[in-house]
């Protein structure tokens, strides 16, 4: 996952369920900006609605990718497809993410140059160690994926879906069957599979504001601070993201804030003289001896023109517009 934008967000008393706030919020969204924005929707168990999703598949053109609970009579459904004589099972192989787009990159040429060397001598050693270590035996457990297409058992939700039973099995020969519905008709099973593996990094993405960006540390009881507190967070978190995707450097949003601030921060404070369409970068040392070596009457001049300068600051700051 190369960003992450919070689109949507609420404060409510934790004492509401949910599951009808997240579809509220859905709405909002693609009413704020246009219907196909939003392609997939993945959600858990505990924000099951079979008669929303069938709304967002109808209305929004939204579908729903999400686990059964295994009360479910769906699930029950799903799992006797299995039983059927003509039911096939495939392995599952994660579908393959598109390469990045060719982007420039913040470092020098030279460098780029040497870390594609070192990342090309890596691959060949790996290539090397992979031919060295013996092929894995026929019994080695691998996921399975069974597929069934519109299933209408679930009366709540008013269009078909398709399941996906992942049969998990372990090195003891022991099978786990768990089931992925989701609205789509288009999406294969692998499809279904890999986008649902996306929830893990979204959870991530969740805690780490939660954990690193002083979400909750509001300890106030007035509800508009916390409020304030919540949203002003999840903006600046993406703010900051849009910030790192737009510099091309995609590679920090995966990080903890104090890190990225870390990396992002200039390295080096210069001051720009101008003179005549020309100009020069001196550092602060530089630029500080420059003045102190100035002879007089010069320095009294460059002393009186700062002093105005300073004032006209000062008087900017003071009549400042409200926003």
């Amino acid at each position: 996952m190369d960003f992450f934008f919070v689109v949507a967000a609420r404060v409510v008393s934790g004492r509401r369920h949910e599951c009808p706030i997240l579809y509220e919020l859905v709405e909002e969204v693609v009413r704020a900006v246009h219907k196909g924005f939003i392609k997939v929707l993945i959600v858990d168990r505990g924000l099951i609605d079979g008669e929303r999703m069938g709304y967002l598949k109808q209305k929004l053109a939204i579908d729903t990718i999400v686990p059964l609970r295994a009360n479910m009579d769906l699930y029950a459904d799903a799992i006797g497809l299995t039983r059927l004589r003509g039911f096939t099972w495939q392995p599952y192989v994660p579908v393959a993410a598109s390469p990045p787009a060719a982007t420039a990159s913040p470092r020098p040429a030279a460098v780029d140059k040497r870390e594609a060397k070192r990342q090309r001598t890596l691959a060949e050693r790996k290539t090397e160690a992979a031919a060295a270590v013996p092929t894995a035996r026929p019994g080695t457990p691998q996921t399975l994926l069974g597929l069934g297409r519109g299933l209408l058992s679930w009366s709540q939700c008013p269009v078909p879906l398709t399941a996906v039973v992942n049969r998990e099995p372990d090195e003891h020969g022991q099978t786990k069957d768990w089931v992925l519905v989701s609205t789509a008709d288009r999406f294969s099973a692998a499809q279904i599979r890999s986008t649902y593996e996306l929830r893990p990094a979204i959870e991530e993405r969740h805690r780490q504001y939660k954990c690193f960006w002083d979400l909750t540390r509001m300890h106030s009881c007035a509800f508009s601070l916390v409020v304030n507190q919540a949203l002003f967070v999840l903006l600046a978190y993406t703010l900051v993201q849009a910030h790192l995707v737009l510099r091309q450097r995609q590679a920090l949003t995966h990080g903890v804030w104090e890190r990225a601030w870390q990396l992002l921060s200039p390295t080096l404070e210069v001051v720009a003289v101008y003179y005549r369409q020309r100009f020069c970068l001196l550092t602060l040392a530089e630029f500080s001896r420059i003045l102190l070596d100035i002879a007089e009457p010069a320095r009294s001049k460059l002393r009186e023109k700062l002093k105005r300068i300073e004032r006209e600051q000062y008087s900017l700051l003071e009549n400042a517009r409200s926003p």
